[in-house]
């Protein structure tokens, strides 16, 4: 399921778009990840990234939502190529188990993308392989393990999915109309810079209690939840949490919970390592062109089209978020 949704992200454009210049230097240093530190009540520490429990209510404040969605659009569309590392953390609450990747990202607008799991460096796992601070239903711990090495690519055509281990990869061909700046109408575009009023008729969007806090940094967040209206994405993911770095706009964690309510997944991106609008350095100079030399093709797929949102659905979010124009 998680690979699915992945090859749906990629298919939005690759990753994350959202500040100007080089962040390294701007930004103050941040700890290592501890996945799963347990904070205050209904909030999940991972790494800086605090991310609030499901059950959590939201806010509703349809102007204040109405500025954020503004001033995340302006400030995405600023964005050319970004760069960075990322963290991930898969929970499943049925097996009690938990998954760990890390690696690095590469997005260049309008439609590509490429994010490694596990490739050149591997996730930190405990020697006994389990994660005390993380707690099943019935207090049980996590047991975890580290993702197999998996790279996907989005090149704008297609998509490339390739086991390291296995030398193998698949292709999912994307459809002519979806190809280009189309590719922000696939999934999850919320976290690559859709523009505000598309972002209000594919999601029911609100505020989550975090919103205009800060991080144990003290930089101030901009908090956001989304439940899917399209099918094709109520199929993956019931709920999504971001929470956005509120001077750049940019997503520094993500949150997913499937369907079920049983697994979910939460993505780490560290400010501190981001660079946008930077050349790609010599030893990658195409990203997005991945040696594949003694790789087998196991498979070519096209990827499905995009489905329409209902109108009566859309007229009920409409009337829930927008605001009245006169």
């Amino acid at each position: 399921m998680e690979r699915r949704r992945m090859l749906k992200s990629l298919l939005a454009g690759g990753l994350l778009v959202g500040l100007p210049g080089t962040l390294s230097a701007q930004t103050q240093r941040q700890p290592r990840p501890q996945p799963g530190r347990a904070t205050t009540q209904g909030v999940q520490q991972v790494g800086t990234a605090q991310i609030s429990s499901p059950e959590e209510p939201v806010q509703v404040n349809p102007e204040e939502l109405e500025r954020v969605l503004n001033e995340w659009e302006q400030k995405t569309s600023k964005i050319e190529k970004l760069r960075g590392i990322h963290q991930r953390y898969e929970y499943d609450h049925v097996f009690n188990q938990e998954k760990r990747a890390v690696g690095s990202f590469w997005h260049e607008a309008p439609d590509k993308g490429r994010i490694d799991f596990n490739v050149d460096q591997q996730p930190e796992i405990p020697k006994d392989g389990i994660n005390p601070a993380k707690k099943g239903p019935n207090g049980q711990s996590f047991h975890v393990i580290a993702e197999a090495p998996t790279m996907w690519v989005c090149n704008g055509a297609e998509i490339l999915q390739i086991d390291i281990d296995n030398k193998s990869f698949n292709q999912i061909e994307i459809p002519v109309p979806d190809r280009g700046q189309n590719i922000m109408d696939g999934p999850l575009p919320f976290l690559f810079g859709m523009k505000a009023e598309k972002l209000k008729t594919r999601y029911q969007m609100s505020l989550g209690q975090m919103h205009g806090q800060t991080d144990n940094t003290g930089r101030p967040i901009y908090h956001l939840v989304a439940s899917p209206l399209l099918q094709s994405d109520a199929r993956n993911w019931k709920r999504a949490e971001v929470r956005l770095d509120a001077k750049y706009c940019l997503p520094i964690a993500i949150r997913l919970i499937d369907p079920g309510g049983t697994k979910e997944t939460v993505y780490v991106f560290p400010l501190r390592n981001m660079k946008a609008n930077s050349p790609w350095d010599a030893i990658m100079p195409n990203p997005f062109n991945p040696r594949l030399s003694g790789f087998k093709l196991q498979q070519v797929q096209q990827a499905p089209p995009q489905q329409a949102l209902p109108q009566q659905r859309k007229n009920v979010l409409d009337a829930n978020i927008a605001p009245q124009r006169q």
